[in-house]
């Protein structure tokens, strides 16, 4: 150990600034990717001629239907939350905590409507739950005259405020497991331990020691639930539209496609305002998360006792179960039949059941470019961000205080921007002169890239505070670099939660429609391009095969992140333990 080292005196070596001026660049990176197009699009739309237009705010503020959407969108935004966070992580619990867990497939169970996009998914419900087509239309109209009760199709219909929150929670339930999982995994057991030897409740360790343990991870949860539920386009465009209720991100769309000429002003105003309120919260949620603080990894790696069920076992088993076939393996089902049809119907003809649809799907040059080219940039675009964000999720809580949180701010910037406000920014900035990235793949990677930083940091600050200084603190006193420092002791403690964030993006990058809509093309054909190609002109039985292909590729690719990305325990620690 040197003598500098001895003495706690900072040496600024040659290694130690690399790794600064990498920090430097990453963050310099992301302000750019981010607050250019911002940039651009805020002056040409809020100060044309370099002078500012309030009349513009006013004219967008005064709108009547406005109020109706910010009136359903924080409907929809609070109920989402209040359902989805604790029901996710009660899921989370109840794989990682106790022995509910099926092994590997018990992961598994709560991340499967992440293996589709939103939009199939709503199509998958639509097959299902649509009163004139749908699958289980006439067998629950027929079970409830059966039984003496005449019911109105149309109040079973999925395009409904009820249908429209069903696929709001059955989106938003699995973002939340993937987060509070990688916490419950990491977290010290030694908290429930003690819990129940002094006798608590399963219930109550539940309530009083698990989750305020995870606090930090509630909070992300939460955060990125209304995030989602402010910026979500595919479930209300298709179930909303139908069932006559506005939200705010159909509303923005409608001003950038259902106008002429586009009124982007009227839309960067409204993201603007989103940029606002979703700051607010996020500093509130930051606060809250200091002020009461949250349970650690400490500085060793040992295998939690599972909290035994008893005779609650195997109805939590059943509660998994039912809520992977209600929310997930139906509307699963419903796609591939109708992918196996010549054309979408309530009835099932087997003699006419065929792969034609794939066969045929397949052998299309385009839509093979488009399978192809979301996948690979679906695995370049989520490393990247998810390494970038664990970076500065890392350098942020080292730095702390007000750099920590302009860190924090920067990384969130995009999630109030509705996707499809965001990517006209891009081809602004730089589809044209000059760039002239307009048609190539790398205009739609650096928006995607942009667009998916806040899901990351999210993820990526919640697997970092959930890691003690011990180890850290430890590795410097030994005069371990801060790069060797990040990737041999940091790194490996915070997989887990970076795991579960790659694997939660990478679905969300696969089926991006938003931004597909405005910058794919044929040129450069995506799978949201081809979804919404497909949607438009009415072919569902390729749309469902599309969907299918698209949750086998989603669904390989998940398990696999989740698998690599859970914790690893020493043998040899357990056996000393024991």
């Amino acid at each position: 150990m040197t003598d500098a080292a001895v003495s706690g005196v900072k040496v600024e070596t040659p290694r130690y600034r690399a790794v600064s001026i990498i920090v430097v660049l990453l963050a310099l990176f992301v302000f750019a990717a981010i607050f250019f197009p911002l940039g651009v699009i805020l002056q040409r739309a809020l100060l044309p001629n370099w002078k500012p237009d309030f009349a513009l705010w006013a004219t967008t503020l005064a709108q009547p239907e406005l109020l109706t959407a910010v009136r359903n969108t924080l409907i929809i935004a609070f109920v989402n939350t209040v359902i989805s966070v604790p029901l996710g992580i009660f899921f989370a619990w109840l794989v990682e905590r106790t022995d509910a867990r099926w092994g590997a497939l018990s992961r598994l169970l709560p991340v499967i409507p992440l293996l589709l996009p939103p939009v199939a998914m709503t199509i998958g419900w639509l097959f299902l739950a649509d009163p004139r087509a749908g699958f289980l239309a006439a067998p629950m109209q027929g079970f409830f005259r059966s039984i003496g009760l005449s019911i109105d199709p149309s109040s079973l219909a999925v395009q409904s405020w009820g249908g429209l929150i069903l696929l709001y929670v059955l989106f938003s339930v699995p973002h939340v497991y993937v987060v509070a999982a990688a916490a419950f995994g990491s977290l010290d057991p030694s908290l429930e331990e003690a819990a129940r030897i002094f006798g608590k409740g399963r219930l109550k360790c539940f309530l009083s020691i698990s989750v305020p343990a995870i606090r930090h991870a509630v909070g992300s949860s939460a955060l990125l639930t209304i995030i989602s539920s402010f910026g979500l386009y595919s479930i209300p465009a298709l179930l909303g539209t139908a069932a006559r209720i506005d939200v705010l991100s159909v509303y923005i769309y409608r001003l950038l496609h259902a106008t002429y000429p586009p009124k982007i002003g009227q839309a960067v105003v409204l993201g603007v305002v989103m940029i606002f309120v979703i700051g607010l919260l996020w500093l509130a949620q930051r606060r809250i998360a200091s002020s009461t603080g949250h349970a650690q990894i400490g500085g060793m790696g040992i295998r939690p006792n599972l909290i035994s069920l008893g005779g609650w076992r195997w109805p939590a088993r059943i509660l998994l179960l039912l809520y992977v076939l209600l929310t997930s393996v139906l509307p699963l089902v419903a796609l591939f039949i109708v992918s196996l049809q010549p054309f979408w119907r309530s009835t099932i003809v087997f003699d006419q059941l065929s792969f034609a649809n794939f066969f045929e799907f397949w052998s299309d040059r385009q839509s093979r470019a488009a399978i192809v080219n979301s996948a690979w940039l679906a695995v370049l675009t989520t490393t990247v961000v998810v390494l970038i964000a664990g970076i500065l999720s890392i350098v942020g809580k080292n730095v702390g205080g007000a750099r920590e949180k302009w860190l924090g701010v920067l990384t969130k910037v995009p999630s109030a921007i509705p996707h499809i406000v965001f990517a006209v920014g891009v081809l602004v900035a730089f589809g044209f002169a000059p760039f002239f990235l307009n048609g190539t793949w790398l205009i739609i990677f650096i928006c995607y890239l942009a667009v998916y930083i806040p899901q990351a940091s999210i993820a990526a600050e919640s697997a970092v505070q959930q890691v003690g200084n011990q180890l850290v603190e430890a590795s410097r006193i030994f005069g371990a670099r801060p790069g060797r420092t990040f990737w041999t002791v940091q790194l490996p403690l915070i997989l887990p939660g970076l795991a579960a964030g790659w694997a939660l993006i990478f679905t969300l990058v696969v089926g991006e429609l938003n931004a597909a809509a405005i910058l794919a093309g044929p040129r450069n054909p995506v799978i949201g391009y081809l979804i919404l190609a497909l949607f438009d002109n009415g072919t569902y039985s390729q749309l469902a095969a599309l969907g299918s292909i698209i949750g086998l590729v989603s669904g390989v690719t998940v398990s696999i992140a989740l698998i690599l990305g859970r914790p690893r325990f020493s043998s040899k620690a357990v056996r000393a333990d024991d």
